[in-house]
């Protein structure tokens, strides 16, 4: 259910139509905590979102966790090298995709310590359990930087969520329905043109 932030009722309400928005802001991948960076967005998306909850409005403050695809992975695999230094005694894997930070330890040790997980011996059968687990401490890392600056989302949208009811592949069936979307090709860039580039069919607006 959307929350309705209204600074003041006596100020601005008539000047616009009221309108539901959905502000997404921040977003940073799930593998850590912010930085500077993302915390000039945090201002800006709450400065927005107030902005227009003063003048009336019905707005939504979300989050959109993007916790689908190779850098969660590579987040879990961390994770899993470091629980192994802790528990086993293993050196923690030298590869430039994973990440060194510090508090992928603190990850590590509150996972161990929770014993929600029994054996890890095996990446692959441990992996859905773990990234839920390394996922959780992440966002709770992420929500304390957010506090600490006075900024609150109402909703914590997960894309891994999304892909698992459909909603992308069912979004894109209703554009094509519609007439919103079609399969077509891109020119290259206009300037210098990389060797990389490859003419191919896309969905395009």
């Amino acid at each position: 259910m959307n929350k309705i932030i209204q600074l003041d009722s006596r100020y601005g309400s008539n000047r616009l139509s009221k309108k539901k928005y959905n502000i997404e802001f921040v977003s940073a991948n799930p593998t850590g905590p912010l930085h500077v960076g993302h915390c000039r967005g945090a201002v800006l998306g709450d400065a927005l979102s107030n902005l227009l909850s003063f003048n009336g409005n019905n707005v939504t403050k979300e989050y959109y966790v993007n916790d689908y695809g190779e850098q969660i992975r590579s987040f879990v695999s961390s994770v899993y090298y470091r629980i192994l230094e802790i528990i086993e005694n293993k050196p923690f894997v030298n590869d430039k995709d994973l990440y060194p930070g510090d508090y992928i330890i603190d990850i590590a040790k509150k996972i161990v310590e929770e014993k929600n997980i029994k054996d890890f011996k095996n990446f692959n059968k441990v992996y859905e359990k773990l990234a839920k687990e390394s996922l959780k401490f992440s966002i709770e890392l992420i929500k304390n930087n957010l506090d600490n600056l006075g900024v609150k989302h109402d909703s914590f949208v997960y894309e891994s969520e999304l892909i698992k009811n459909e909603f992308v592949s069912k979004t894109i069936k209703k554009l094509q329905k519609d007439n919103y979307v079609y399969k077509g090709k891109l020119e290259p860039p206009k300037g210098e043109l990389s060797k990389d580039w490859k003419t191919r069919d896309q969905l395009l607006f």
